[in-house]
């Protein structure tokens, strides 16, 4: 090989690739500069372009004491919140305190994860029930017949294989007890990179497990941030997975922030999204960008409000 044109060649792919992650460098912050600079939406117009999205107040409001985060929630213009666990009496959780808080402000909660055993290991399968029933009891008192599943964690000495087929069997089994009490348990894949030792990622196995047990009480949690960070492409992997899809999550990619502080053009999946027919509440499960709740309420609400995002019809 001539060395001159090695040389060259070698130059011009290195220049080509620095080319290409400056201009996704500079992208990025423009969409953090162009945040930043906007201004704060009025309270009153918030609230209007909010009504679509669940503040998630695990992620918000920290360290907020637990219950007083629906108020937070509230006092900059959501109608919504989710969370995680309501189990939890250490940090004030309990199904029946928080029901009475979101009774109080006037609120809805569209959904919780109440966090089950890694019950892909055989040994969990009896705190698998125990848990299944704390959960429904508590969807129960919570006023919310969706829950979030996750319990996936890698299991010494077996293969995915062997995980996957353990996973699906109890699910499958617990169908029939979650369609007797017209609940859907939404199983929640993460991603790779920041939830690293698990066995579900992205949309794969999630669909196959869904599509195996073919119940309306076992879906998918199709939570945007571990899906870009697990597959990308996002429009068309929604639209393959769609039929599986329950509950919906957001966050921008690749820090976790509100979307416009990373990669993801929601103005085009937000859309996409209420094309395909799903007409639920989004999950905002997400740390605002410098601890700054208002301004990512804002942000969110500017979104909805360039796309003129349907209100949720559920």
């Amino acid at each position: 090989m001539n060395r001159r044109k090695f040389v060259s060649g070698s130059l011009l792919i290195g220049s080509s690739a620095a080319l290409a992650a400056c201009s996704s460098n500079m992208q990025s912050t423009l969409n953090n500069t162009n945040s930043q600079q906007r201004q704060i939406m009025p309270l009153a117009e918030r609230k209007v372009w909010l009504s679509s999205f669940a503040c998630n107040i695990e992620q918000w409001f920290r360290p907020m004491p637990f219950l007083e985060r629906i108020a937070a929630a509230k006092a900059i213009g959501f109608s919504a919140v989710e969370m995680w666990n309501p189990n939890h009496k250490q940090s004030g959780k309990t199904p029946e305190s928080i029901a009475l808080e979101i009774k109080k402000q006037k609120m809805r909660l569209t959904s919780y994860s109440p966090n089950p055993p890694n019950f892909a290991d055989p040994a969990n399968e009896g705190a698998f029930w125990e848990w299944l029933e704390i959960a429904i009891e508590s969807g129960k008192t919570l006023g919310v017949p969706n829950f979030n599943v996750t319990g996936h964690k890698l299991v010494e000495g077996l293969s995915i294989k062997q995980m996957v087929e353990n996973y699906t069997s109890l699910l499958k089994q617990a169908a029939p007890r979650l369609e007797a009490v017209n609940m859907v348990a939404t199983i929640e894949p993460y991603n790779p990179y920041t939830h690293r030792g698990h066995f579900i990622y992205g949309n794969e196995p999630a669909l196959s497990v869904c599509r195996e047990i073919n119940s309306p009480s076992v879906k998918i949690n199709w939570d945007f941030f571990h899906m870009q960070r697990t597959n990308g492409n996002l429009i068309t992997h929604l639209e393959n997975g769609f039929d599986q899809v329950a509950y919906i999550q957001l966050a921008d990619s690749p820090y976790r922030n509100q979307p416009g502080t990373g990669e993801v053009a929601y103005g085009n999946v937000l859309t996409r999204l209420r094309e395909l027919g799903y007409n639920g509440f989004i999950g905002a499960e997400f740390f605002p960008l410098d601890k700054d709740a208002e301004k990512a309420a804002s942000d969110i609400a500017y979104l909805a409000k360039s796309i003129q995002l349907a209100n949720p019809s559920i």
